[in-house]
């Protein structure tokens, strides 16, 4: 049987599940005290000088940033000198340093932020100002800008030409998914003309995601030209995409977890299954960064 199907039919036992989770639990604490710290002394201006110089190559219209090209691969050990988390939340944690570290006195909203937020902490560092919003906040948790507060990437609750910057974290791929209140709008096309509307003139977007990972499917096979037309129905500019550790020799492949493969069965139907099959077997998984100028 391909290794895809035997995922897919695969289940554990109790006793070894729970085993799993315990052992999963104490290593998700001990990298959410490890980020903690390491956000923590993350300094803007110091960042500006590690991301200093041309650290990628260009490819096909593309910046494609190699593992062993990347400012925090350390040749000597041959390893990421970020020392928390998955090989992915690695490059996740590098990209951002590398592209949120020069927002001296800038407005930055924040869609879907997590606990320790690395935009947060360069923003204010260098003087600019921090806003986040999170659908998994009480509704009764008001948005406002300098704090964080309810608030939907399809629904911003923000006037027009508020922000410098927005940014999503490993939140676009999600963008697509119904919520358990039908009347709450989703999808891509209304989230990006929201994000469009509380754009200043001139202002940015930066938006992450990994690549077969989860998601919308074409995250998950890494249709990175249809990701890329999201964008098309507003006029844009300097539309710049990102590819990071899609080449990572000489660190180790990073497989897609089985937790995430289960989900694909139902989560991909545009694509064969033998381009599922192909990923699994040959690829790994990576990240892409979306940048773009209103």
């Amino acid at each position: 049987m391909p290794a895809l199907g035997k995922i897919f039919l695969s289940a554990q036992n109790g006793s070894t599940l729970t085993a799993v989770k315990r052992l999963q639990a104490v290593h998700s604490l001990r990298n959410s005290v490890s980020k903690r710290l390491y956000t923590w002394r993350l300094k803007s201006d110091e960042c500006a000088k590690v991301w200093t110089g041309q650290y990628w190559q260009e490819r096909d219209g593309e910046r494609v940033i190699s593992c062993i090209s990347c400012p925090k691969f350390l040749a000597e050990e041959v390893e990421c000198s970020i020392p928390f988390s998955s090989p992915i939340r690695k490059c996740v944690s590098a990209a951002q340093e590398a592209n949120l570290h020069s927002l001296s006195g800038k407005t930055l909203l924040e869609i879907g932020f997590g606990k320790h937020s690395i935009p947060r902490k360069l923003v204010e560092d260098a003087g600019g100002t921090w806003t986040g919003i999170d659908p998994m906040l009480p509704t009764s948790k008001q948005a406002t800008v300098g704090g964080r507060g309810f608030g939907k990437v399809a629904n911003i609750p923000f006037p027009d030409c508020t922000f410098d910057v927005v940014a999503g974290i490993q939140s676009i791929e999600h963008w697509f998914e119904p919520w358990a209140d039908a009347s709450l709008e989703t999808g891509y096309a209304a989230s990006l003309q929201e994000v469009y509307r509380v754009l200043k003139p001139d202002g940015s977007i930066y938006f992450c995601a990994p690549i077969h990972l989860h998601g919308h499917e074409m995250f998950i096979v890494g249709d990175v030209q249809r990701i890329r037309r999201l964008f098309d129905p507003l006029p844009w500019k300097n539309i710049t995409i990102e590819r990071w550790r899609e080449d990572y020799s000489p660190l180790e492949r990073y497989r897609t977890p089985d937790r995430d493969v289960k989900l694909w069965e139902r989560s991909v139907t545009s694509y064969p299954r033998e381009l599922l099959e192909d990923i699994l077997e040959n690829r790994s998984v990576s990240l892409i960064t979306i940048k773009a100028e209103k």
